[in-house]
């Protein structure tokens, strides 16, 4: 299952309901203090503080076990690498995940406050972390060209073709082969999946911000390099020169390498998800639409 939350505020799975008794067994301590989180849009997160004074996340995995392991697999591989949260205790009959409580409050939630200084500050740490990623063992093989043929044949013959409108359509496909041979960029390394505003924890110490975690690993996958920046930069009004000029430099100085053309050939890469999104089977018009108009201006970009 994907998750089509980036595009959208609509949760995909209800809350899953759950008592203090049960979050005290997770937690494996009494708790004297819980606070729903609301900002997620999958799973139901609690934020716990025991006896001890420590505190914690309780994540339990509306998406199953798929998801779960995929996360457990994800925090145990990265911890110490990354800004992921440490496992502090695993169910995996009853799916949920305890980890240590990360400070810091999302982009998402950044930008929404219109601390855009701040928010500007951290393009070169956003490029180190992602350097940092593609610097992961891969853990499964990824065929760019079983990616690229599926999208050619769902931009010619598919639904997804039906919702773009055949220019539009074809227009798109035309960029992406004329692409392809950067798109082949870098090693093969994890990939987060879902690697934006939502899901990257920013903390203020003094003067300044840093990147405090990244969280959400329940997509995770192998891929390009390239799929997580074009993932985060899919808003790209959001970014101007000196931002992207940022996150490059700090890309680099993290010790990765970017291919000239970097920005647009990872938004056309990730441009195979929209294309996914608007060849499934369920009826989710607002997405369609976020999609369609995503695909509109990046075709206009490059056209």
């Amino acid at each position: 299952m994907r998750i089509d939350t980036v595009l959208t505020d609509v949760r995909v799975f209800p809350l899953i309901e759950v008592t203090r008794e049960q979050l005290e067994e997770h937690a494996g301590a009494p708790v004297v203090r819980v606070e729903p989180i609301t900002g997620g849009l999958t799973n139901t997160i609690h934020k716990v503080t025991v006896e001890s004074g420590d505190t914690y996340a309780i994540k339990m995995y509306a998406g199953g076990r798929e998801w779960f392991e995929t996360e457990l697999t994800s925090l145990t591989l990265l911890h110490g690498t990354l800004p992921v949260p440490e496992v502090v205790h695993a169910d995996d009959k009853r799916f949920v995940i305890v980890y240590r409580w990360i400070e810091g409050v999302t982009l998402h939630e950044l930008r929404k406050q219109g601390k855009m200084e701040a928010y500007a500050s951290l393009a070169e740490p956003l490029g180190r972390v992602l350097a940092w990623l593609a610097k992961s063992d891969a853990t499964e093989p990824f065929e760019l060209t079983e990616v690229l043929e599926r999208s050619y044949t769902r931009l010619t013959r598919g639904t997804a073709r039906q919702r773009l409108g055949a220019p539009l359509a074809d227009a798109l496909r035309k960029l992406m082969e004329a692409a392809e041979p950067n798109m082949a960029w870098g090693t093969v390394c994890l990939s987060h999946g879902d690697f934006g505003h939502r899901n990257v924890l920013a903390y203020q110490a003094g003067d300044r911000w840093r990147i405090n975690g990244v969280i959400d690993w329940e997509t995770c996958t192998t891929g390009s390099p390239l799929l997580d920046i074009g993932s985060f930069f899919r808003y790209s009004s959001r970014y101007d020169g000196i931002f992207c000029d940022a996150f490059a430099a700090g890309y680099r100085d993290g010790g990765g390498e970017l291919p000239p053309d970097w920005l647009m050939t990872s938004r056309l890469l990730d441009a195979t998800w929209l294309v996914d999104m608007l060849d499934d089977d369920d009826q989710q018009p607002a997405v369609f639409r976020d999609c369609r108009k995503l695909v509109a201006e990046l075709v206009a970009q490059l056209s």
